[in-house]
């Protein structure tokens, strides 16, 4: 008897390792336009995984490091697909990478590193492929009247506006001023924006924040920087902050354009001794109002300190109770990959929101979501092997996409009970 158990088990894994072995992979990568393009302008970079198996996973895609271009990557694959080779269906996955030019002349990518697993189903064993595509080369042209090795953003539309608070001619010694610089441009990334320096001096001492960078904008301008400055007066006399100019090519009028910041200029002066006096007694009675109101705290809290803890630990008794508190729970399950705990609190919260469907079970959830299967079983192999894959951001996007149904849900119940309690 144990001699047939052996002989099944053996003959399933070989059986396995062969359909394991006989899986087939390859990528595709190429550039989807040869059109020349200017520096800052970008070029799409076509990215295709392909198997004979039924599903692809795991992909992972890196471009060379280079001082030449940048790479911005997408969020997800631009689509799914099926491509026949060799008289076989063959799954495709395709990405499309955008690479911006930093330089004009030939640009090579070297080589495309390329990984992903393949398999032939849910539970099926993956095989993994580890690919290197061949260099591509595209053209980059330098705008008219520019500089061959001199980048410059090349766009249809940028815009550069500064602006000081406040707006003093006069500082006294320990005044402070921020300048504001915002660019703003179109079709380009934002961090190809110039940053922009001011350093300090006899007179004037400059601390820069970090620059604020925003893409996705609607209307004329679809990216922005902010870089802000702030000067503090160090140094008594006359001082002038230098003007700063930024180049860029109008891809429109076919023009070289320069936007400017102009000089500011500053007399600082000397703080007198009686404003020194006169911030040393507001200071003083400013500390002698803190200090009355620290004391009418303080008696406030010594009257009212137990009725505050009482009411502020019924109210985080009464939303752990809630739906959304028992919702809350869960995300944090999710994200500390808890599994038993995502598993129990799933339960607890659909109690809370739809308790026919928390009885009905797993089957009942993908019936209202079938999207949500696949995160349920990694869930429930999960459970009885701690090995399994466990896509945890999945499962909080489909555990977030399911409360949002069932809160509309509930809303229109309710609307519709509102009605027929109280019909016009």
């Amino acid at each position: 008897m144990r001699n047939n158990t052996a002989v099944k088990l053996l003959v399933l894994f070989l059986s396995l390792s062969i359909a394991l072995f006989a899986i087939e992979g390859k990528s595709k990568v190429y550039i989807k336009s040869n059109d020349t393009i200017y520096t800052s302008q970008k070029v799409t970079v076509s990215i295709e995984l392909l198997t004979d198996a039924f599903s692809i996973t795991d992909a992972k895609i890196t471009f060379p490091a280079s001082q030449k271009y940048i790479v911005q990557a997408p969020q997800s694959a631009s689509y799914l697909g099926t491509e026949e080779i060799n008289g076989s269906a063959w799954q495709m996955v395709h990405y499309e990478y955008e690479v911006y030019a930093l330089q004009a002349g030939k640009i090579e990518i070297p080589s495309v590193s390329v990984s992903f697993t393949a398999s032939m189903g849910y539970g099926q064993p993956k095989k993994e492929f580890i690919l290197k595509s061949d260099g591509l080369y595209f053209d980059v042209k330098a705008p008219k009247g520019v500089q061959k090795d001199q980048f410059v953003l090349v766009t249809d539309n940028y815009t550069l506006v500064s602006e000081i608070k406040p707006e003093k001619k006069q500082l006294i010694i320990g005044d402070a001023i921020e300048l504001s610089v915002t660019q703003k441009a179109h079709a380009v990334p934002d961090i190809l924006l110039r940053p922009l320096e001011y350093t300090s001096n006899t007179f004037l001492r400059v601390y820069s924040k970090e620059p604020e960078l925003k893409s996705e904008l609607k209307g004329k301008y679809d990216v922005s920087r902010v870089d802000r400055f702030t000067f503090v007066a160090s140094g008594e006399g006359n001082v002038t902050i230098p003007a700063q100019e930024t180049v860029w090519w109008n891809s429109v009028t076919q023009k070289v354009q320069v936007e400017m910041i102009p000089e500011i200029s500053f007399e600082i002066l000397p703080d007198p001794q009686i404003a020194i006096d006169a911030k040393k007694a507001e200071q003083k009675q400013r500390l002698l109002y803190v200090s009355v109101i620290l004391i009418v705290l303080l008696i406030f809290y010594a009257m009212f300190s137990s009725k505050i803890r009482g009411y502020l630990k019924e109210r985080k008794r009464m939303y752990e109770l809630s739906e959304e508190g028992k919702f809350s729970v869960l995300l944090v399950c999710i994200e500390g990959n808890d599994t038993r705990g995502i598993y129990k609190h799933l339960y607890d919260w659909l109690m809370s929101i739809a308790p026919s469907l928390a009885r009905g079970g797993f089957k009942s959830i993908e019936q209202v979501q079938p999207s949500f299967t696949e995160s349920l079983r990694e869930l429930e192999a999960l459970l009885s092997d701690t090995g399994q894959i466990f896509d945890k951001t999945a499962f909080k996007q489909e555990v977030e996409k399911l409360r949002e149904a069932l809160l509309t849900e509930q809303k229109q119940t309710l609307s519709a009970l509102a009605k027929f309690i109280n019909p016009q």
